[in-house]
């Protein structure tokens, strides 16, 4: 029985239920479906069986799918008002109720695997579980043949990290992660699907069996994927359609007892919308596979699977791709960002070039001079054909511009739609109807004003690029004729169907736009260019350092519960709820002052005993109850505080953070204080830059894990891993390029923990640490070793270039390994103190190798 979903898939996923939108109950077409309400269709698909739970002790059951005859041998009738554990077994509701009482878990999607006794003798079931408006969501399929994949997930995972990382683009590497999704799946056609700003999406990528007709580089539009639609996809990693010719299975009742319709948001089984299936069978495809890609909590792209007959694939391969989907979604995210680094740095050398030419002093002639002498820093600032230069009463006109009377009348329109100096369009002539009269000069169009009356300024221009869009079919709607009268339907032809834009230039990219901020400086009459860059650097160095104190801040300054922050014992941050709780006019009233000139001297002693206690153990929280010195002329007795403490760091120093409520607060406020008491939590034992737990959380389990493999008869091991010569690497590629070094190292590395159930912690620097338990036995020792040196491997599959002399060629890692075999004998710290030791010898021994103590 196992619930190995891990939280680190989870945390891009929104798995709130979708309840808010416009939704009717009219029927639905092509014409309405972004209100179709399909988060509760009341139906599920026939693979698997559907039980809904009360939240009342015996869990009874008050919903359930109608084919639990045909998979429990049970009629949905005889299962209503039974108690959960009578369908699936005591073991296994005490072990969901485990599993939901743990911290957040009201964010994830469990699953175990189980045992269900049924009239022809027990069976195995595979369960995924989660919570929906208070009940319990229990989702039953039975195991398929062949459940396991045919190549070991470790060496799948592996190949698929290794090959990802040697593409050299987003494009390649969507086309490698196509092609192996296709191979360890087996569907007949995978495509990447990315969506642009408007929602329409467009076929990066495919891998396709070689008599199908190729999608690759069709558009879609954005009505092919609703708003609710995508809602939805943002609440799962994975999404099947096992057979576009099923039959919807019922839910019974349809409604739950509070009188409201089951809502399905984060089902694995809910029943697809009829116009989605009338789709796919237009397309010819018999059952899919979708994969989120998802960053930052924005739904990008997809990896959508084709199959051209019914198809079934096990959770075990369906997990894999939850590895896939979060992995490729950073990793394309991670690698865009590398890339547009590098180009903002060309880019930005080039601005400061021209900074200095624009700076420099001399009569407009000589400016002429130097900017024809560096044109190619000009337009290549905006990789734009053309530039006009208005400078000092000068116009001065580079590459393929229109003619100096046009740019005169454009830059006066330009100037009045510009907002804070600049303004940039690639389609001019649909805004500015007079420049359809040169689009080979000028389709697009950036303006920087370089003073602040607008009477110096920059234009770059770039011709139309005559476009043909091919669109999977005409995206124009479908009238079709049924029984009931004419309506509108999805296409039912996909054959390539091609628009022609024109007008319209090349965008401009993002990167390139950062770049006006750089030459803005010209406006603002900056003289030594040098020193602003000095100080951005600064800037950029001092955030980095308060990262941590910066997301304290954003936890505090907003939060409806009082915060304040102690440092040597007086309060040096404080928010408007504090402010409110101790009865002061405003925040600033508090800072200097002492906690303690608002408690009751009959808690003073309490005070004091808890602030020394959370300065002496500074990896754990603590929480009290002190009574509040109430007012000289109030007659009712001292208002009770509870406060919660953690130790921090703020402003540099050691201190105390404190969120405090009354505790006579009502139950809505009780929530809002447990729910940010845990927040508090997981922003300390969070490392801010790999988002893996931290070394106050590793510190803190570090216990709990000994004494947990004690009562088991486990032995306990350690493996510490530190990257080789990080310090020089980071000395090469500076702070943000060894920043996404360790964000892909631990990434990777906590794939491959999860995959064995091993927590993956950052221990400071270039350290990563887990602990695992294992049998003390020959065999356990041994899968420690592999783990290891799996580790290791993994951190070389990346091929993380190094290219210092003597080091070779590609980032590595050492590892230290220790064991305790009899955890009754020892004590962790000293376990710890052997892996530190293990790691130091493998380190003088030569480095990239595993060395066991």
């Amino acid at each position: 029985m196992t619930d190995d979903y891990d939280h680190d898939f989870q945390s891009e996923l929104n798995r709130s239920l979708l309840t808010e939108g416009d939704f009717t109950e009219e029927p639905i077409d092509l014409t309405n479906c972004e209100k179709e309400p399909i988060h509760i269709p009341g139906m599920i698909q026939p693979h698997g069986a559907l039980l809904a739970a009360a939240n009342d002790e015996a869990r009874t059951v008050v919903q359930c799918s109608r084919n639990t005859d045909l998979l429990l041998g049970a009629t949905a009738e005889s299962l209503l008002g039974q108690p959960l554990s009578a369908v699936i077994g005591e073991r296994a509701l005490a072990f969901i109720e485990e599993s939901l009482a743990r911290p957040a878990a009201g964010d994830m999607q469990h699953f175990l695997e189980m045992k269900i006794d049924l009239p022809g003798g027990p069976a195995e079931f595979f369960a995924i579980f989660h919570v929906s408006d208070d009940l319990l969501i229990v989702e039953l399929e039975r195991p398929a043949d062949g459940d396991a994949p045919a190549v070991d997930d470790f060496e799948w995972v592996q190949a698929f990290f290794t090959r990802i990382k040697r593409t050299h683009s987003r494009a390649g590497a969507s086309q490698v992660a196509a092609e192996l999704v296709k191979d360890i799946l087996g569907y007949d056609r995978v495509m990447v699907y990315e969506f642009d700003a408007d929602w329409n999406g467009k076929v990066i990528a495919e891998a396709k069996n070689s008599a199908m007709e190729p999608f690759l580089g069709h558009h879609y539009p954005a009505s092919d994927i609703p708003k609710q639609a995508r809602a939805l996809y943002l609440r799962n990693w994975v999404r099947t359609i096992v057979d576009m010719d099923y039959e919807p299975v019922p839910v019974v009742p349809a409604f739950q007892p509070s009188g409201k319709p089951l809502n399905l948001s984060l089902s694995v089984l809910r029943s697809v919308s009829p116009m989605h299936i009338e789709y796919m069978r237009n397309m010819g495809v018999g059952a899919t596979m979708t994969i989120s890609l998802i960053h930052g909590g924005e739904l990008w792209g997809m990896i959508a699977c084709h199959h051209d007959t019914p198809k079934y694939v096990p959770h075990r391969q369906r997990n894999l791709c939850n590895f896939l989907g979060s992995f490729f979604s950073s990793e394309l995210h991670q690698r865009q960002r590398l890339d547009d680094y590098q180009g903002e740095l060309r880019l930005k050398s080039l601005a400061q070039r021209l900074a200095r030419v624009f700076g420099a002093p001399g009569t407009p002639e000589q400016l002429k001079e130097k900017l024809r002498a560096d044109e190619d820093a000009l337009l290549s600032v905006m990789n734009a054909s053309g530039a006009a230069v208005q400078f000092k009463g000068r116009l001065l006109l580079f590459g393929s511009t229109p003619g100096a009377a046009e740019i005169v009348k454009l830059a006066v329109w330009l100037s009045q739609q510009a907002e804070d100096y600049a303004y940039h369009t690639n389609r001019l002539a649909s805004v500015y109807p007079q420049a359809a009269a040169y689009p080979d000069k000028a389709a697009g169009v950036v303006f920087l004003s370089l003073s602040s009356d607008y009477r110096d300024h920059i234009l770059w221009f770039r011709p139309e690029v005559v476009q043909t869009v091919t669109w999977a079919g005409d995206p124009a709607k479908a009238v079709v004729r049924s029984g009931e009268g004419y309506r509108i339907s999805p296409r039912k032809s996909f054959a390539a169907w091609q628009e022609v834009v024109t007008n319209t230039s090349l965008p401009w990219e993002p990167k390139e736009l950062h770049t006006l901020s750089d030459l803005k400086s010209i406006a603002l009459k900056q003289t030594e260019e040098d020193l602003r860059l000095a100080e951005e650097k600064s800037i950029l160095y001092a955030r980095m350092l308060k990262e941590n104190e910066s997301r304290y801040l954003q936890l505090m300054e907003y939060s409806a519960v009082a915060f304040v922050t102690l440092t040597e014992g007086r309060i040096v941050f404080a928010n408007l709820e504090a402010a409110r709780l101790l009865r002061v006019s405003q925040a600033a009233d508090l800072i200097g002052r002492e906690l303690a000139d608002w408690i009751d001297p009959s808690s003073e002693t309490e005070l004091a005993d808890m602030l020394s206690r959370i300065v002496a153990a500074a990896t754990q929280l603590r929480s009290c109850r002190l009574r509040m010195m109430s007012d000289s002329d109030a007659k009712d007795a001292p208002v009770e505080l509870e406060m919660t403490l953690a130790h921090v760091v703020y402003g540099g120093k050691p201190s105390i953070m404190a969120i405090a409520r009354e505790a006579v607060a009502d139950a809505g406020e009780e929530n809002l204080f447990t729910e940010v008491t845990r927040e508090l939590s997981r922003y300390i034992h969070t490392d801010s830059l790999t988002e893996l737990p931290n070394r106050r959380c590793f510190d803190e389990n570090l216990t709990k894990d000994w004494l947990q493999c004690a009562d088991n008869d486990k032995a306990m091991a350690i493996v510490m891993l530190d990257l080789d010569n990080f310090r020089s690497y980071n000395a090469m590629f500076g702070y943000q390029g060894a920043d996404n070094c360790l964000r892909w190292v631990a990434e990777s590395l906590s794939a491959v923990g999860n995959l064995r159930q091993a927590v993956i912690s950052r221990y400071g620097g270039a350290s990563f640490v887990l602990t695992m338990a294992e049998e003390p036995t020959s065999e356990g020792l041994a899968r420690v070793d592999r783990l290891a040196d799996q580790l290791r491997q993994t951190v070389i599959s990346l091929q993380i270039p190094h290219p210092q002399p003597g080091v070779g060629e590609y980032l590595t890692a050492s590892v230290g390994v220790a064991v305790e075999t009899d955890v009754r004998e020892g004590n962790p710290s000293d376990l710890v103190a052997r892996a530190e030791k293990a790691l130091a010898i493998a380190k003088a021994e030569g480095k990239n190798r595993v060395f066991a103590l």
